[in-house]
């Protein structure tokens, strides 16, 4: 490897990371100095040693703590993971009971779900099982999701980076007075300590858009409204969060199994020069109510161990 291109990954990473991600006011270290401690780790680094670049890259995203974010080495370094289903929806009748089973949402299956639903308008419960649900796209959770809640619904608050670059410019130049200057300002009536305390906000890339998603739509009624239960694991995981987190937000439904995976969020995904790439979160996420739930999980509101 050419130590051009090493520099070039690491400081792809660190850049692209300081205009994506949204929780930087959650990091216990300043992202900058983050930074260069890695570049100097680097530096000690033989352009021989693929295998221990490629771990500090990893180690460097890591440091995040985000499920989301994360370094992706060439194949030949990287980690087996353990694999989990992506086989099509089943489902099962028993005893006036439905089961459906969904372990992705990279495809629309309410077609599929709906022609169920059709088919056993007698059921006395539902059961969506979405314990080896890996995620995919919220959109086709959605789609599922308006089965069985009505109207227009809410999952989770939401933010993502908002900065101007004239907005940063006169951050910067606060930034650089000393703190007699700004007072006088202040004196002045040119300045208040909320402005000082916004400039400190965008340098620190803290300035976020907040917003609530938003599903269904006005006058929509639900297809089922009758008893349903959501099936949840730590295997749970991004758009199946999604999804578990519209049933939470709406008290619809009971959730039982274990805490989700903790992790959601719309990669931004990246490629590098060395054969390595990456993906880092966009979108901060807490439920409706305001309860934190990356890292942790969304909990159940019926707690069952599940089998690996």
């Amino acid at each position: 490897m050419q130590r051009s291109d090493m520099i070039y990954d690491l400081s792809t990473i660190w850049a692209s990371v300081k205009e994506i991600f949204p929780y930087f006011d959650r990091l216990p270290f300043d992202w900058d100095e983050q930074y260069l401690q890695y570049l100097d780790r680097l530096l000690a680094l033989s352009t021989d040693d693929e295998q221990g670049f490629h771990r500090l890259l990893s180690d460097f995203m890591a440091s995040l703590n985000d499920g989301h974010t994360e370094y992706f080495p060439p194949k030949a370094y990287r980690v087996k993971k353990p694999s989990y289903p992506r086989d099509p929806p089943s489902h099962t009748w028993h005893d006036g009971v439905l089961t459906v089973k969904l372990n992705e949402f990279l495809s629309d299956h309410s077609p599929y779900v709906r022609a169920l639903l059709e088919e056993h308008a007698d059921a006395r419960l539902v059961r969506l099982d979405i314990r080896d649900n890996r995620g995919g796209t919220t959109y086709f959770s959605a789609k599922v999701a308006e089965l069985f809640i009505s109207g227009v619904f809410h999952g989770c608050q939401k933010w993502t980076q908002l900065r101007k670059a004239v907005d940063v410019a006169v951050a910067s130049q606060t930034a650089t007075d000393n703190r007699e200057q700004l007072q006088k300002y202040i004196d002045a009536g040119l300045m208040t300590e909320d402005e000082i305390d916004d400039a400190k906000v965008i340098l620190q890339r803290r300035q976020y858009e907040r917003y609530v998603d938003s599903w269904g739509a006005e006058g929509h009624a639900a297809l089922y409204q009758g008893p349903l239960e959501l099936l949840i694991s730590r295997r749970t995981y991004s758009a199946a969060e999604d999804f578990t987190a519209m049933f939470k937000s709406n008290r619809r439904g009971t959730l039982i199994g274990e805490p989700t995976g903790g992790s959601s969020g719309t990669p931004y995904l990246f490629k590098l020069r060395c054969g390595g790439g990456g993906r880092i979160v966009s979108v901060g996420y807490r439920l409706l109510d305001g309860t934190e739930f990356i890292g942790c999980g969304i909990q159940p509101d019926v707690f069952v161990e599940t089998d690996e």
